[in-house]
């Protein structure tokens, strides 16, 4: 039996593919404690574990503090599903506040998980906009707009995303980086008591980080990018804004209507 690994070309495909970093990692292992590190790459690795499980078509890996969460293929129905995959990790990452950074791309991706082989475009792409941000949370790659706009899904009608120009880290750009693109409205399909759980948080978060001006405009940059956004929640209770297929109603009580479409 040989143990040599071949190229197999039904692992190679166009996919919507999402990268994240836990942010603060780094920090927490030059100081020694170890038992908060566990606990945080733990929660984020169950938390992966059981989002990816509730759609079939989406999978995962990860190695140290960075995840992968992608597709099978780059059809509207898998975007609809990691998107719902995406947006439940993050939030759930947030709520027990682990800070988190990343990006979606779309296009070829290598995905052996047998081997543990992950390469392509899209991770590649995803990678640079994902660290190049100077903020929490995710945004869509121009690959992931184009292929969005592709499958009649535009980006701009996406319930859950707003253009805005992304706040990147200084010399950090990708080469011909997009200055304007989609990110991820944060919580915008959680409000409890007409308050957005996320930005709770991330407020709370902030003050945390008070003394480190660098931690202090990560989450001021966030904030300040969802509080200018709400107003598409505000259009949604009101009854001027259609769900789009693949996202999730609102209840006033905070709770989750299954997807339409």
């Amino acid at each position: 039996m040989s143990d040599e690994i071949h190229f197999d070309p039904n692992c190679h495909c166009a996919r919507w593919l999402g990268y994240f970093d836990l942010l603060g990692t780094r920090q927490l292992i030059n100081t020694g404690h170890y038992i908060g590190i566990f606990d945080i790459y733990a929660r984020a690795v169950e938390r992966a574990i059981t989002e990816t499980a509730k759609q079939e078509e989406i999978h995962h890996a990860w190695f140290s503090d960075t995840f992968i969460i992608y597709s099978e293929n780059d059809s509207a129905s898998d975007f609809a599903a990691i998107d719902m995959v995406l947006r439940w990790f993050i939030y759930y990452l947030i709520m027990a506040k682990i800070p988190v950074r990343g990006a979606i791309a779309c296009g070829d991706f290598y995905a052996d998980s047998e081997n543990n082989l992950y390469f392509g475009k899209a991770l590649v792409e995803a990678y640079e906009y994902g660290e190049a941000q100077d903020r929490i949370g995710y945004l869509l790659c121009p690959s992931a707009v184009a292929r969005l706009n592709a499958v009649g899904l535009p980006a701009d009608e996406r319930f859950n995303y707003a253009y805005s120009a992304i706040p990147f880290k200084k010399g950090k750009e990708p080469a011909n980086a997009m200055t304007s693109l989609p990110s991820c409205i944060l919580g915008n399909w959680m409000i409890l008591n007409g308050e957005n759980q996320c930005l709770k948080v991330l407020r709370e978060m902030m003050q945390g980080g008070a003394k480190d001006e660098a931690i202090v405009r990560k989450y001021r940059n966030t904030i300040s990018f969802i509080e200018n956004n709400q107003r598409s929640l505000q259009m949604r209770q009101c009854g001027k804004v259609n769900p789009k297929a693949g996202e999730s109603e609102i209840r006033t009580d905070g709770g989750e209507i299954p997807p339409s479409g």
